[in-house]
């Protein structure tokens, strides 16, 4: 069975943040290994998104510490948010995307990166493929499904490899069909080696491989046991094999 690799590569500890005097986190640690999915759940107004957003170097916490790769940096936060800013991707509820084609989108970042074009034409069509996606690749995204959209921006998020991916309410307002294929790829996503935390009200997420639950409540953190039913089946054995759903490949 493909579990989580134990070793640790990214460490925040005692994370404080407060609003207007106001406590949101409160004394918060949290630790990543490789191929993890840390279910983190929670009341609105819990946190959860803060918290995501300090991961992502998106926002600046009061306090906190960050030990990268089994060494504590020294200088402060900001001194230290490209780190966090170069290993993290944070993908919002409802993702932006470009006014272009699914292909677009998908080559963005690895443009960005001054990849070159025919490795870019490579790594979009495999990754789109992978993802039962490929038949959209020219389709503008306007013409997109809520739930076509959001797995297009999981898949611009997962071609740039990130080693923490943290997906915010990503199956909210998603019908049966759309939630299933999302699942896959996140699940996908983990077998990949990228550590990744979703956010949900739902404790129930039987499809995924999840690796610990998290509890947000009243600014702290609470470990769970693993919902009933949690699927720990062993992971796919390779990226490129293609994500399979129950139900067709369209929406």
């Amino acid at each position: 069975m493909n579990n989580p690799d134990e070793t640790v590569w990214l460490a925040l500890r005692n994370i404080n943040f407060s609003r207007a005097g106001r406590s949101i986190l409160s004394d918060i640690s949290l630790r990543f290994c490789s191929r993890e999915l840390i279910l983190l759940t929670g009341h609105n107004g819990s946190g959860k998104t803060t918290l995501l957003r300090i991961l992502a170097g998106l926002l600046n916490p009061d306090s906190a510490t960050i030990e990268f790769n089994g060494n504590k940096l020294t200088g402060g936060w900001r001194r230290n948010l490209g780190i966090l800013r170069e290993s993290c991707c944070y993908l919002h509820q409802q993702p932006y995307l470009f006014d272009g084609s699914v292909f677009d989108n998908v080559a963005y970042g690895l443009r960005r990166r001054g990849i070159d074009g025919s490795e870019i034409e490579r790594m979009v069509a495999e990754a789109l493929e992978a993802t039962a996606l490929g038949h959209l690749r020219r389709r503008h995204c306007g013409e997109l499904s809520s739930g076509e959209k959001q797995r297009v921006a999981m898949v611009r998020a997962w071609v740039l490899t990130p080693r923490l991916l943290l997906l915010d309410e990503p199956l909210a307002n998603m019908d049966k069909p759309s939630r299933s294929k999302c699942l896959a790829l996140i699940n996908q996503m983990q077998e990949d080696r990228i550590s990744v935390v979703l956010t949900s009200h739902d404790p129930q997420q039987g499809e995924l491989h999840i690796s610990r639950h998290l509890h947000l409540y009243q600014g702290r953190m609470e470990r769970k046991n693993l919902p009933a039913g949690v699927d720990r089946s062993p992971l796919p054995e390779s990226r490129t094999r293609p994500v399979t759903y129950a139900g067709d490949k369209t929406e």
